[in-house]
């Protein structure tokens, strides 16, 4: 894999990351509702679901992936589902006082995998943008253990801006009604994400 593409996927996947979208809004009301520990699991498993749409590109599942139809729909609709439920979970201000650390990580990490895996979007990228953009014909595992990295290392550094600009806007008010009402715009904002999913095509 040649520099120039090297640095072309990263000025494309930098700005597919920093694009507003179903991931960014759930990043963001996550690290408002809960901090900055559940957001960064919630990024974690996107990433994981972004990877594993690489994967399946660079191994030409493109087509198949395109045929699933019906299966897709479920999957997004899943994901929607699972996001508008924790906008009513934030809505009511529903913390994960009654669940150990470990349990709330777990759940924000599959929650995370399951926005990805439902987002049109991140399809569209990996399946239509990634084939003409590289010879898939040629690409290795050192390659695609390359793109991988490329991908963590970029959704790390601008969703981490986007979580930790939040997080510092929930420290700031530390008053019981005005959390309350940040929490229920955060469930606001994580429930529109999952309505995004559900009506994109």
């Amino acid at each position: 894999m040649s520099i120039e593409t090297i640095i072309a996927y990263s000025i494309a996947i930098t700005m597919f990351a920093a694009s507003p979208g179903p991931g960014v809004f759930a990043v963001i009301a996550q690290s408002i509702a809960r901090g900055t520990a559940p957001a960064f699991a919630l990024l974690t498993g996107i990433i994981f679901g972004d990877i594993a749409y690489l994967v399946a590109a660079a191994a030409g599942l493109g087509l198949l992936a395109a045929k699933m139809g019906t299966m897709f729909v479920l999957i997004k609709y899943m994901g929607a589902a699972y996001l508008i439920w924790l906008g009513w979970q934030a809505w009511h201000h529903k913390a994960d006082i009654a669940n150990s650390p470990a349990k709330a990580t777990k759940r924000s990490l599959v929650g995370g995998f399951a926005i990805s895996i439902s987002n049109p979007k991140v399809m569209v990228f990996y399946f239509a943008f990634l084939p003409p953009f590289l010879d898939l014909t040629t690409i290795t595992i050192t390659d695609i253990a390359l793109l991988a990295s490329i991908t963590t290392l970029v959704s790390y550094v601008v969703l981490g801006v986007y979580i930790l600009g939040a997080a510092k806007l929930r420290t700031v008010i530390t008053k019981p009604r005005p959390q309350k009402w940040l929490a229920r715009f955060s469930g606001t904002v994580m429930a529109g994400a999952g309505v995004l999913v559900a009506t994109r095509n």
